[in-house]
Order: structure tokens, then sequence, then C-alpha cells
């Protein structure tokens, strides 16, 4: 599931990768991990010896790299590809892959005659975290509609003005200023107030990014965004056939949002969280509910995605989801790092990803899910003869969702698509990203009180959320399954219009 706002924000389930993530970008002396001893060599882009506020006045105090442009989407029409995927899983995993290597896409860094990868993703703006890209746009969008508004010769509207706001002081990403310790540390939102004891790591820890147009749209739509209320009806028809919120209107099909989350992997013997994905754990975690504690895995730095802070430690990217608004109800991709990359949700993994970044994409697997309901009759079919494993895992969250319908109206078989190092809360084990979304900035009418993502997918909670979260109950979105509304962005707007006495 994505989580980037309220006390929880899903996001996507699981795909095979392996690797090391970007070259490393350090001034001359400073001490530069090993390269990798297979798959070409890999750079980890590092800061180390920099510092965040005193590392302005030069390109390498800075490391800056030219703002990514926007993902590009799918070139389908989105009715029919949402059709398409809904359908037949052997689309929808070839869809989440070729998305993938989409947001792979290498991004130039060049410091000291030296150039270096970036994966596109990295290079996005920083939500609420120790690097607060997005919170500085929407003040600077707030300090600019202010000024129009006291203007009278000022007849901008606000997407006019989010827009020039977007080309404002923004054509560069200084990644400094994200690769510092308290960043990649920081507890994701979704984890906040979570205790399942040691290892204390094992809470999602990292940020959140968003693609430039999700960005723009956000200032375009932020009185929509602030004044939404969380009390809308359920089954409140939304405004109309091509607007689900009655708050704001839908994001551009370019729009992505990312959720990272990191291990630290210093010392003599790094380690990363692991959890096994085949058949039988994703039986038991259908059954139980619950992704059980990680086991700690050994790992070269240079086989996962990895960056070195300004004090000199090495994080690696242990999970990482991704919803692009390619289809009106968006598509789901997580991806998790594992020790046995190429069995289970690993196995059809293009080869084609191991040319990024010297190979370590090859060390992650993946799920995705793009609507409610699974209406492929036999999603693990094209799958049984060359990736048996994958096949029997599919048929494990299949048989798992037959077993779990509710009466009608939520007698369908849903989809499932669960990351095991993000989904830790009890019973989040057997959601969906999809069906979690649904319910960013909502009511629980049971409990009187905001919907949480702790209380989401308890068996005794199924009228307010049917199958465990994953069928679809609104008919409604609010916050357009953007969880980032209520967990940040709507105190940003807040804040920002209050520090200018500014009102609607």
């Amino acid at each position: 599931m994505f989580s980037a706002s309220r006390g929880f924000v899903p996001l996507l389930a699981a795909a095979a990768l392996t690797g090391v993530l970007l070259g490393a970008c350090q001034p001359q002396g400073a001490e530069s991990p090993p390269a990798a001893t297979a798959g070409g060599p890999v750079r980890i882009l590092s800061a180390k010896g920099l510092n965040p506020q005193a590392g302005e006045a030069s390109p390498q105090g800075r490391l800056l790299i030219g703002r990514g442009k926007d993902y590009t989407p799918l070139n389908e029409d989105p009715k029919a590809l949402f059709d398409k995927l809904e359908g037949s899983m052997a689309e929808r995993r070839k869809t989440g892959w070729a998305i993938v290597e989409a947001l792979l896409e290498p991004q130039k860094l060049t410091l000291e005659g030296k150039t270096y990868d970036v994966p596109l993703w990295h290079t996005w703006y920083e939500g609420m975290s120790a690097n607060p890209e997005v919170d500085q746009k929407i003040k600077l969008f707030i300090a600019q509609l202010a000024a129009c508004k006291a203007d009278a010769d000022c007849h901008k509207s606000r997407a006019e003005i989010a827009h020039e706001v977007m080309a404002q002081s923004g054509a560069d990403k200084n990644l400094v200023r994200s690769l510092v310790s308290a960043n990649l540390t920081q507890v994701l939102k979704q984890s906040e107030g979570f205790d399942r004891g040691n290892p204390e790591d094992e809470l999602g820890q990292g940020f959140t990014l968003f693609s430039p147009s999700f960005v723009e749209h956000v200032l375009a739509q932020a009185q929509g965004i602030e004044t939404c209320s969380n009390k809308i009806p359920w089954n409140q028809a939304p405004p109309s056939a091509g607007q689900f919120s009655p708050c704001v209107e839908e994001f551009p099909r370019s729009a992505v949002m990312v959720k990272t989350s990191w291990d630290q992997i210093d010392g003599a013997s790094p380690k990363v969280s692991a959890h096994a994905t085949d058949a039988a754990a994703v039986t038991a975690v259908l059954k139980g509910g619950t992704w059980p504690k990680p086991t700690l895995e050994p790992v070269d730095p240079s086989g996962i995605y990895t960056v070195q802070t300004t004090d000199g430690k090495l994080f690696g990217l242990k999970s990482i989801h991704i919803s692009t608004k390619d289809t009106r109800e968006w598509i789901w991709i997580t991806l998790w790092w594992s020790s046995k990359p190429d069995e289970d949700f690993g196995q059809d993994r293009p080869a084609s990803l191991a040319r990024f970044n010297g190979g370590v994409w090859s060390h992650y697997k993946m799920c995705v899910t793009t609507a409610f309901n699974e209406t492929d009759p036999k999603p693990w079919g094209a799958y049984e003869t060359a990736q048996p494993a994958l096949a029997a895992a599919i048929k494990a969250s299949y048989d798992g969702a037959v077993e779990q319908r509710n009466p009608a109206p939520y007698d369908k078989v849903t989809s499932w698509c669960s990351n095991p190092n993000l989904e830790h809360h009890t019973g989040n084990g057997r959601t969906n990203c999809i069906g979690c979304h649904q319910y960013s900035l909502t009511w629980n009418e049971l409990k009187e009180r905001p919907a949480y993502f702790s209380d989401t997918y308890a068996a005794s909670m199924a009228a307010e959320y049917p199958q465990y979260g994953r069928a679809r109950r609104r008919a409604n979105f609010p916050a357009e399954f953007a969880w980032s509304f209520g967990m940040e962005f709507q105190e940003q707007i807040k804040s920002a219009r209050e520090d200018q006495g500014f009102s609607w």
C-alpha cells in the first residue's frame, strides 16, 4: 500500500530487482565506496563531507542535477488500458515492469569530469521531509497568489500562477539536501506511533516524492485540498463521470506518487530487511493478515540501490512504491529488495532492468494492481510453464481472496498487492494498494472518527472495509487516492495561507 499522508499512505507491492544506486559524487580526496564486483562498475551517489548549507557555494557542494522531466504516460486510451489490465495479470505485470523501467531512465549528473546516472524518480520533488521541496513550492504559490489578488491589474488564473511557480527557482535539484541521514531515517507517516519491537529499523523510514505535474496540480487545486472535508458520505455520487472528488479535479495522466523506504547498511557485515514471498508465505499472510517480522539478510552495497549521506553513512533502498495516473484509478506498483530476487515475484523481471545503475535493480521483486476486482479468471496461467514459482504465488493470493469474499455486493474476487517491508500494521498484509487509498481523507462511521490505516483491515470492520479493505466501497474519492492530502498538504497550505494573511 502507498503512504505519504494521513496516518498512512498505501503504495504498491513487489517486484524483482538487484543492484546499487547512483554514481559517487564526492569532492576530491573523499573516500569512495568500493565498485561492484559484478554487473559493471557501481558508483554510489555520495555527499560525504559536504555540508547541506555551507556547501551551496560550488557545484561540488550542491550536487546539482537538472530537475527531472515529467513522466510520459502510456500511449494508450486510459479506459481501454484499464480494461486490458483489469482482465489480464500478464498484461498487468508487463505494464508494471515497463513503468518501472521508464522511471529508472538515467538523468545525468556531471561532477569533476565524471558523469553519473540518477534515476528519474530520484530527481522529483520531495514531500514532507528533511528536504521539504513540495512545502516550499506551496509557500511560493500562496505568496504569489496573494500578491496577484492584491494587484488590480493581475488577472492570472490559479493554474497560470501554479505553472509559473513550477518554473521558478526549481530548475535544479540539490541532492545534498536529500542525502542527509535525517532524511533517510525519518519514520514514514504511515508508521508513526507503531511499534513492533526490535529491529526498530524494520519500520518504514524514508521519504516521498512527487512528479512535477503532480505538484503543479496540487498548487492549482490548493483551495479544494485545504477545505476538503473528511465527512463526505461514502455513497454520495461523484460530481461527474470525469471527476471522482467533490473537492478537486483529477490529476493529469503524467502525475506520479513515489514512496521510498531505506535500511542503513554500514559496517563490516551490512544487512537488509528481507521476507519470503513465495506461495506458502503469501498464503500465510492472507490467512493471518500480517507480514511476519523480517529476517536480516547480508547485502553488498553494490547489490542494492545505495546512497551515502553527508556524514558518511550508507543507506540501501529496501522498498519503493510507485503510483502513476495512467488510468483513472491509477496503476499501483511496489518493489522490494530480496536476497533471492529471481524467485516468485521476480521471475518475470525484464533483463533490460540490469542496464541501469550497474545492475542493482536486478535485486528487486514486484507486484502490481490496477483495479479493485481481479477479473482475470486464471491470473497465474501465463506463468505456469516458464515461471512456476511466480504462478504459484499469484495463485495463492487469488485463492486467499476467493476465501475472503463477503456477501453481495462485496462478493467479487478482489486483487491483492502488498509490500512486506511497508505494510507492517496488523491486517495490512492482505490488502491491495487501490483499496487502501480509497479511504484517504474519509470518515470511519463505525468509530465516529477519521479513517486510520491501523483500523482498516480487521475482520470486525467488514461493514466499513469489506474484504479487508480490498473491495471498492466508496462511490467517490475525496482525495483522488492521495493520502498526502490529509497527511501533509492540507496543513502546509493552511500554514502558508495564514502566514500571508490570505483568504480564499
